[in-house]
């Protein structure tokens, strides 16, 4: 329980990034990723992240849960709307 209480806030900050990240301004990160590359992700499903995993949006309104297990260290991706991609 007291486990859930510390990631919670964490979660929030880490849905919060990334649900205002992208959308304009020329960033390096959506613009060189190819529409073809990567995992494309499907919505309410929940995707194991690697380290050097990286999100990509596809789509402006797109937002994604990041959840991590304070006691194993995983980290999950679930896509709450819009379209995203995992790239390795």
């Amino acid at each position: 329980m007291i486990l859930r209480k510390a990631a919670a806030p964490f979660t929030l900050l880490l849905f919060l990034a990334f649900s205002g990240c992208g959308g304009g301004g020329g960033g390096n990160d959506t613009a060189s990723v190819a529409q073809g590359s990567g995992t494309t992700m499907t919505a309410g499903r929940s995707y194991a992240l690697k380290e050097g995993d990286r999100i990509v949006k596809r789509s402006p309104d797109a937002q994604v849960l990041l959840e991590t297990d304070l006691n194993t260290g995983e980290t999950t991706a679930t896509l709450i709307s819009g379209s995203a991609a995992i790239e390795e």
